[in-house]
């Protein structure tokens, strides 16, 4: 793969960013990622990593020759976010788990702390590069070409990902708006008055998208008022509803997936990575069968060995209808988001996706009340909504039909519009009350 753009040009069409990589033969792809494996592994010890260094010698790894393949990986234990924030508090000021010194790097972010405090990214030229060509593969497999104008709003200055997104746009081609969150009335007018004078082709602001919206109605603007076109939106959801696995994280690999062209999750980038799905007892699961994420990133600079996100996915080894090769990924959700109500685990996509099928919820703003006891009724908080004139009783009607779909009970709250809480960027749907 090359690290540096391709020659691209508007109206190139080509099925994939990468052809020689996204289309290359399984057993090809094999050797390319044992040896980048190994070359990480050595790292470990000629660096040295010492955080690393204890993981392998506590699975009795003492050489760099002991780990040969991809197999050899499951002898290793794996690494949760709470050990990377113990490192770094003892060994400031950005812990012993590094690839790198910190002054070989060109980029500091941290995570969003979204799950508690903040871990440091660093990146180094090549780690960017590599960052942005995997970006690039995902972007262009969602439609967005050279010359296109994209907006975003993912958060910045000392949170890594909106550099990074703005990043990966430039590094296809495309002219960029970044746009802060809105976490007020005043950062949301600023994108949505810039979007009035230059009308996006694709208008990506994930999280933040319905807060927007809720902010133009209040302006007394349309989203097409005000320059938004949301059927252009780029799709990362499957033919069946399902969410494609497209992100590790900033600290982990920022764009860990491309869309499949016929909607079947998204294709991973085995080339820099190793996704394993297991089991609560660290065993491997059945392709299909969803289970909790752990990533290993090689071929970087700054790298992780066996990272579990503490998230739930599933992947598919199985030959795609599109040209891509590589195994496919869907991602379920937080694992602390895991809903345990009447006999059997809900993941929050689901609950989001049956939601959805009514339309007079539209657009959609709910939480999730974690149940207190596995045959309660599950309470579900939702506003009625923007143009919607039922009557509350036929709202949560609709709502307890829709989850009949799924055998679940559920106890709907149907709420005003603009009743619960807004975020700029991520929102928390499940709540826990006494």
């Amino acid at each position: 793969m090359p690290l540096e753009p391709f020659e691209l040009r508007p109206g190139d069409d080509r099925p994939c960013y990468d052809m020689a990589v996204q289309t290359m033969p399984r057993e090809r792809m094999r050797e390319i990622r044992e040896r980048r494996l190994r070359e990480t592994v050595a790292r470990v010890f000629t660096k040295p990593v010492p955080f690393f260094r204890r993981k392998l010698a506590a699975a009795g790894v003492t050489d760099p020759r002991d780990i040969t393949s991809l197999d050899d990986l499951r002898a290793i234990p794996v690494t949760v976010k709470q050990e990377l924030r113990d490192s770094e508090a003892e060994h400031p000021p950005v812990g012993d788990y590094r690839g790198t010194d910190v002054r070989e790097n060109v980029k500091l972010g941290t995570s969003t702390g979204t799950t508690g405090t903040p871990t440091v990214c660093l990146w180094t030229k090549r780690d960017l590069l590599i960052d942005c060509e995997a970006g690039a593969r995902m972007f262009w497999a969602m439609g967005i070409r050279p010359g296109h104008v994209i907006t975003h709003a993912h958060p910045s200055y000392l949170y890594g990902g909106g550099a990074l997104q703005t990043l990966a746009y430039e590094h296809l081609g495309c002219l960029t708006m970044h746009v802060p969150p809105p976490d007020d009335e005043e950062l949301a007018e600023k994108g949505l008055r810039m979007w009035q004078r230059l009308p996006p082709d694709f208008p990506f602001m994930g999280f933040s998208t319905g807060a927007f919206i809720t902010h133009a109605e209040r302006l007394g603007l349309t989203p097409q008022e005000v320059g938004l076109d949301f059927s252009r939106m780029p799709n990362l959801g499957g033919s069946d509803g399902t969410l494609g696995l497209s992100t590790a994280g900033a600290e982990c690999f920022a764009y860990l997936g491309a869309p499949c062209g016929d909607r079947r999750g998204s294709h991973l980038a085995e080339d820099y990575t190793c996704v394993e799905i297991l089991d609560p007892d660290g065993d491997p699961v059945p392709d299909g069968t969803w289970g909790r994420l752990v990533v290993t990133t090689f071929g970087r600079d700054n790298f992780l060995l066996r990272y579990d996100l503490e998230e739930v996915a599933k992947t598919d080894s199985s030959p795609c209808g599109c040209p891509q090769t590589s195994v496919r990924g869907w991602w379920g959700g937080r694992e602390k988001d895991l809903i345990t109500v009447q006999g059997r685990s809900l993941l929050l996509p689901e609950i989001e996706r049956t939601l959805r099928t009514v339309r007079a919820l539209s657009p959609l703003e709910y939480q999730v009340v974690r149940p207190a006891g596995r045959d309660a009724a599950l309470r579900i908080r939702v506003e009625r909504g923007r143009s919607s004139e039922e009557p509350i009783e036929v709202l949560a009607d609709a709502v307890r039909d829709a989850f009949t779909k799924l055998d679940i009970v559920v106890d709907p709250e149907i709420l005003p519009r603009d009743t619960l809480p807004r975020a700029g960027y991520k929102s928390t749907r499940v709540v826990t009350e006494p």
